[in-house]
């Protein structure tokens, strides 16, 4: 006890050196995954708040292991470059570090993943709520396939929830290691084929969400972001995720042929239950084949849960297809 007080005293503490990246001085775990950690920082100097991700050779148990981390790294940094758009947690810099290669984000303290928010405060969406929502991770992906970027592993772990008190939560995507970005998009750098051992990658929560042909190591693009938002509505719906287990992920969409809302819950919507069974068909020529034509099927699913009689006019920046604004517009 006496000698805990003296270096008390004397005001030893860890250097802070050894918690640093660039100009960012590292703080909490945030969460980790295979092969990366993630830090709330604060930059040194200016006290601007920061998410570091650091992919760290300490874990690395050889030179090849060293150099799989730093392909990991690399390639999240190349698929997110040039990538602007408010549902997709944006990628500032990239640093090396005496911790191994380490990214930086614009991040908010208050956000919480999208899988705790499910648990925790899903019953006080409504419907129109949970139909946001979703529009908005549509959206999203919409403008990611425009850049020709493909998660290929969507699912509520991999979203960040912010101003999650608010009527209307904001939604970012994040965590694209495991994403591809094809010839065309608009990008300095090369293209990017993206890891075939997505099994790897997440654990068994989030894998009830992925496409079978991208856990199976086959090629997956538009149309596994396309089953991943269909599981993802599933889930906002329901109220549970699709499957206890990725194991009984198969045999489910084969009795089914995709996901079916009506046996979950009652009262669903035509097109609602479309939407969620065409986006998780099995067979992917049976399956929506774009983010694009899954928000045409939402726009229907959004004019089916409208009340019939409105007259309240909508904030602009939230309406949808036949929403009344100010002035007399539809």
């Amino acid at each position: 006890r006496a000698t805990v007080k003296a270096i008390d005293q004397a005001g030893i503490r860890p250097a802070v050196r050894d918690r640093r990246v660039g100009d960012y001085i590292l703080g909490p775990l945030l969460g980790e995954g295979d092969g990366w950690q993630d830090f709330a920082a604060k930059h040194a100097s200016l006290g601007v708040a920061r998410r570091v991700r650091v992919y760290p050779f300490a874990r690395a148990a050889s030179p090849e292991e060293r150099e799989r981390l730093a392909r990991m790294a690399t390639r999240e940094f190349r698929v997110l470059e040039g990538i602007d758009h408010p549902g997709i947690l944006r990628v500032l810099d990239f640093r090396d570090s005496e911790f191994g290669p380490a990214l930086v984000f614009e991040h908010d303290s208050s956000a919480v993943r999208l899988d705790r928010f499910l648990r925790e405060k899903l019953t006080e969406v409504t419907a129109e709520g949970r139909l946001g929502l979703l529009r908005q991770l549509a959206e999203a992906l919409g403008y990611a396939h425009g850049k020709r970027l493909y998660h290929r592993g969507l699912a509520p772990q991999n979203v960040l929830v912010r101003s999650a008190g608010d009527a209307m939560p904001r939604l970012q995507i994040m965590n694209w290691q495991v994403a591809t970005r094809a010839e065309g998009s608009q990008t300095a750098f090369p293209v990017t084929s993206g890891t075939r051992n997505l099994d790897d990658h997440f654990a068994d929560p989030a894998k009830v969400y992925l496409a079978p042909e991208a856990l199976g190591g086959g090629e997956a693009g538009a149309q596994a972001d396309v089953f991943s938002l269909g599981a993802i509505a599933y889930h906002l719906f329901a109220g549970r995720p699709p499957a206890t287990s990725h194991l009984e992920m198969p045999a489910k969409l084969r009795e089914t042929g995709g996901l079916r809302l009506s046996e979950a819950v009652d009262g669903v919507g035509t097109y609602l239950e479309d939407l969620v069974r065409t986006s998780t068909a099995p067979v992917i020529r049976d399956r929506i084949a774009s983010a694009g034509e899954f928000l045409e099927y939402l726009s229907l699913a959004e004019t089916d849960a409208r009340p019939q009689e409105t007259t309240a006019n909508v904030d602009p920046s939230l309406a949808k297809r036949d929403d009344r604004l100010d002035g007399g517009f539809v």
